[in-house]
């Protein structure tokens, strides 16, 4: 039981001396810094959207190749609409 309050003593002391450490060297301000990691979460959310995009194009078109074409009111080719019922 001791040795595990001391392991646990030492992950507090290391994450407080880890966080005064960080806060210390930080290179921007705070709004600074949420700025650019807002701006770069949003890139980084805009190209996986893009490269999401772009391999669903790959991925019909392989479909479509290997199935042959649908016919109009297929839901591939109609993803925006409800199907007809």
């Amino acid at each position: 039981m001791r040795r595990l309050l001391a392991f646990f003593g030492g992950v507090l002391g290391g994450g407080a001396i880890g966080t005064v450490t960080a806060l210390l060297f930080t290179p921007a301000s705070g709004d600074s810094m949420r700025r650019g990691l807002r701006r770069r979460y949003q890139g980084a959310l805009a190209a996986g959207q893009a490269a999401a995009d772009q391999k669903r194009q790959e991925l019909e078109a392989q479909l479509v190749a290997m199935t042959g074409p649908h016919a109009p009111d297929s839901p591939m080719l109609n993803r925006d609409r409800p199907p007809a019922r």
